[in-house]
């Protein structure tokens, strides 16, 4: 049975989810802010339309009916009123513009972060961890999943918000980079970094889209659940590519994010196995395309 999709920010992880899609026959439609994605897009074979999610003059250029519903738009800048606008306020645009097409879509999902876990004792974390004390702009985006677990269900049958890890794959590593060209690390090399391939987070989002109609939604966090230290990270990552392990500078004043985030949820509810489970096979994927 074909399948139509409407992915709201066709970026780093949109796109692939995009391919995915067309890739099983799906009908694939696209809203993004940034007119080379927009290029892009159409070329994949997309319904593309450019516009910015928190305004409503795309409303009535994506007209029709969706089985699915996925919003993984990007903040537009890092400071609090660009989390506030693609964030929050996209969120209830999304959710005014279903309203307006008058029709029940099977899916809606948003895409957060892990960053709304603001522990820093190495702790495990899970869906039911305490986002309290979370940075604002982490807590904007708790607001944002709220406003899309609370949607009512005669707008989506099936309300999900799934909480990325650190994400990497082709086209993004800066770390590579910067451990080739000698630049020191700043920070603890002891605090754990929990990561998720590109494809792995495309995967995700698909096991969503393709479950039964009897599982619910909810909040999941996608990671590869390896919990390495920054400093296994850059070590390994400097030996792999031949050049002298980094030098932490400025550890004792780290008291950033510090702990090891769950995924069983996701893999039990959905039956979702990440394919590069740790950083290792996740990096020498890439590396050794180049």
């Amino acid at each position: 049975m074909s399948n139509s999709v409407i992915i709201f920010g066709c970026g780093y992880v949109g796109m692939e989810l995009a391919r995915r899609c067309l890739d099983l026959g799906w009908s694939v439609s696209a809203l993004t802010r940034n007119p080379q994605k927009v290029t892009e897009a159409k070329d994949l074979g997309l319904h593309t339309v450019q516009g910015s999610l928190h305004e409503s003059d795309w409303w009535d250029q994506l007209p029709g009916n969706f089985d699915h519903v996925v919003n993984c738009v990007g903040a537009a800048s890092p400071s609090v009123d660009g989390y506030r606008d693609s964030y929050l306020n996209g969120m209830h645009s999304v959710l005014g513009w279903i309203r307006q097409n008058g029709s029940q879509v099977n899916n809606l999902v948003f895409t957060s972060s892990s960053s709304v876990y603001p522990q820093t004792d190495g702790s495990l974390v899970n869906e039911k961890s305490d986002t309290s004390g979370a940075s604002e702009r982490g807590q904007i985006l708790v607001n944002a999943e709220q406003a899309c677990l609370h949607a009512s269900a005669e707008l989506a049958t099936r309300r999900s918000v799934i909480r990325f890890s650190g994400l990497y794959g082709p086209g993004r590593h800066l770390l590579v980079d910067k451990i080739r060209r000698g630049d020191p690390m700043s920070g603890c090399p002891q605090r754990i970094l929990n990561l998720i391939h590109r494809d792995d987070a495309a995967s995700a989002l698909l096991a969503i889209l393709q479950a039964e109609d009897s599982v619910d939604g909810g909040i999941f966090n996608a990671c590869d659940g390896q919990h390495a230290t920054r400093g296994e990270i850059a070590n390994w990552v400097a030996d792999r590519v031949g050049v002298p392990a980094p030098e932490f500078i400025g550890a004792p004043e780290d008291h950033g994010p510090n702990r090891r985030v769950e995924n069983s949820k996701i893999k039990k509810v959905f039956g979702w196995v990440p394919q590069f489970a740790d950083f290792q096979s996740g990096y020498e994927d890439f590396l050794a395309s180049e």
